[in-house]
């Protein structure tokens, strides 16, 4: 997989630099412009195909560190809140502490970003969407959490196979981010699942082990 992206990227490469040097020359021909920002779309979304394809092939480890989930979470949160409507449709609910967890905060963040954007839906869609996470009570101590969408709609969609490599695209979403998501929370040892939400739309669940512990927790 490695060797695949590297290659795939020397293309694109090579069509980047081809198209600004089009640009440089012809860029002010009359007529031009739709079809340079298609070609700059396209390639746009090439890009972000290689990074996921990247991330879920080979996956990258960054140092992991006591994390503080609930700041993961207003991070992620304020992220799509700058977007045209996020204010009045992301609510973050934290009932009380969280515990500390050794993890990879920057693959953890990302892929809350994830979810919270799928959560959110097509762009134009309706519908509070809430974030919450709580200690589990007794037993070894761990958070759960949900990013839930009651006015998101999957029409077809096969929850259990939501997050299957290239199952599912959203607009302006890619068909492995929700896979590398999930690798993300299982090496910390944890979940993440989809299920219908109880008054309609999508719930997503997660949970994570609290404390000094991880599945690949390093030093």
């Amino acid at each position: 997989m490695p060797g695949l992206v590297h290659e795939l990227r020397n293309f694109s490469f090579g069509i980047s630099g081809s198209l600004d040097a089009f640009q440089a020359r012809f860029g002010q021909l009359e007529g031009g412009e739709p079809y340079q920002a298609i070609l700059r779309g396209c390639l746009g979304r090439l890009n972000g195909f290689l990074d996921e394809l990247e991330d879920y092939g080979d996956p990258r480890g960054h140092p992991w560190a006591v994390l503080d989930l609930a700041s993961l979470l207003r991070e992620a949160v304020a992220h799509h809140s700058a977007g045209p409507g996020g204010p009045d449709r992301l609510r973050l609910e934290l009932p009380g502490p969280l515990p500390g967890f050794r993890g990879d905060g920057q693959n953890l963040g990302k892929a809350f970003i994830h979810l919270i954007g799928l959560a959110l839906g097509h762009p134009g869609g309706s519908g509070r969407v809430t974030v919450r996470a709580v200690a589990e009570p007794g037993g070894a101590p761990a958070i759960a959490g949900q990013v839930e969408s009651p006015g998101l709609d999957l029409p077809g969609v096969d929850l259990g196979r939501l997050f299957e490599p290239f199952y599912f695209r959203a607009a302006g979403f890619g068909r492995l981010a929700l896979p590398v998501a999930r690798r993300v929370f299982e090496s910390h040892g944890g979940s993440l699942g989809a299920e219908p939400a109880p008054g309609g739309g999508l719930r997503l669940g997660f949970c994570l082990p609290a404390g000094q512990g991880g599945a690949h927790g390093q030093a």
